[in-house]
This record gives C-alpha cells, structure tokens and sequence, in this order.
C-alpha cells in the first residue's frame, strides 16, 4: 500500500510539473530562433550615385533572395528584436557582375548595379558599376507583431558587408575604382505593409533607405522566417512529461508485483 501511495504522488508531482512549465506565462520573454526561407524572402534594390539612377547589370541584378536567422523575445505574440540576427544575402544566380574599370574586374555578388549618364565635374558620359556582396543583416531594435506595421526596427549591415565599384569616362577613360564597407550602415525599417505572424511563421515587410559616400540605397522586400527553435521552458515541459512517463512504468511495475 506504501508503494502504491508513494508511486501516486510521483506522478502527480510530476504531472504538475509538466503543467507548469508547458503553459507559456505572458509575463515573461521567452527567446526565440528563425529561420529565413530563402524560396519566400527577396528585398529589391534601386539607388542612386553621383546623381544617376542605378539600373540592372544584367536580368535580375537587382533583386536578390536572402536567408539565414532571426532572433529575439517573444512576449504574448510580440517580437522585441535585441540583435543578434543574421539575415543573409545569397548570391545572385543572375551574376557574375562586373566592377569595371575597376582591376577586381568579374566577381560574384548579391546585387550588380549600372549608372550611365552626365555628371557635374566629370568629363563626357559616365558610367558605373557596382557589385554588392557578402551582405548580412542584423535587426537591433524594434518589434513585430501580426496585424501590425513595423515599429522601430534598425536593421544594421554587418562586418564583411561590401560594395565593390569603378567609373568610366566615355572620353577621358578610367577615373576611379575601390571597395566600400557597408559594415555599421543603418535603416529603419519604414513600411507601411502589415507583419503577418501565425505563431510559427514570421512574414516582415521591409523598406529601408541606407547612405553611403556620394550615394543611397533603398530596399524593399519581404522576409519570411519559419520558428525552429524555443528554448527552454518547453525543455521543462518534456522533461516533465518524462517524469511523468517513468512513475507511470513504476506504478505498473509495482502492481504486477
């Protein structure tokens, strides 16, 4: 009779345990892991240098699909992102793209852009092309929340980020070349599109507008992240269901006894 008692109050000790850890407490941050579906997630580029209007290298130069992570605190539904994220550029089927006049000459890259046209200062027609490469993203402030716009994300180019580029004067030859670092380059992300968030997939509108030497950028696009991972409290909760499971065989093994 002992042995039955005991065993009793451990499967009710441990029933309350996987009860308590298995309900989410909306008091409390609970970090989260996502992970970017490349197939879904493309942000498009347009800018400017020197005054003209970047245009594609080649079909599909500026667009490109991005994958990687996202990572914050959930809290009843709302994201708070905290930094941490790598959104990453994959590189663009579309290229090899060209940096010419520049020696790097032909490189894979994330975008290829040209500018051709007549700039103060500079003799005859110029024209520019660029190759953005090793692009990465971080999300250091804001939130996200279904049904609800943007508010207050910074998204951050990370280290290794770069802009390879050289110009070309149609009457006086090469003029320039070099290799820009976008690392610590900032937007906020201004869209007025709405977050979708089901509780498994993450859908975020992006539209930022960055500032580089004698350029910009703006990207527009959609990023979508599928949750892989929530740490520890439901951790708890299968180990609760798996004390839960032993006491249960214990009982049974007591009874045949």
């Amino acid at each position: 009779m002992r042995k039955n008692q005991s065993s009793y109050k451990l499967i009710a000790g441990a029933l309350a345990l996987a009860a308590a850890v298995a309900v989410p407490t909306t008091a409390s941050a609970v970090a989260v892991l996502l992970n970017v579906n490349s197939s879904l997630s493309s942000l498009a580029l347009s800018g400017n240098a020197f005054g003209l209007n970047y245009a594609q290298q080649v079909a599909g130069s500026l667009s490109a699909s991005w994958g990687g992570t996202i990572s914050g605190d959930l809290t009843g539904g709302i994201f708070t992102f905290t930094g941490g994220s790598a959104i990453s550029a994959i590189v663009n089927p579309a290229g090899p793209f060209t940096t010419a006049p520049n020696p790097i000459g032909i490189e894979a890259g994330n975008y290829g852009v040209r500018a051709v046209g007549l700039v103060t200062g500079f003799p005859g027609v110029i024209t520019i092309n660029g190759v953005y490469k090793n692009l990465v993203l971080d999300i250091t402030t804001g939130t996200a929340q279904n049904g609800v716009a943007p508010t207050g994300q910074t998204f951050v180019f990370g280290a290794g980020s770069t802009l390879d580029y050289g110009y070309n004067s149609s009457t006086a030859g090469p003029l320039g070349a070099g290799s820009g670092s976008l690392a610590a380059v900032s937007g906020t992300d201004t869209s007025a599109s709405l977050v979708s968030w089901d509780g498994t997939t993450l859908s975020l509108p992006v539209t930022l507008h960055t500032l580089g030497s004698n350029r910009y950028e703006d990207w527009n696009g959609t990023i979508v992240a599928t949750l892989t991972e929530v740490p520890e409290p439901s951790s708890l909760a299968l180990l609760g269901i798996g004390l839960t499971g032993l006491a249960c065989a214990r009982f049974q093994r007591s009874r045949q006894g």
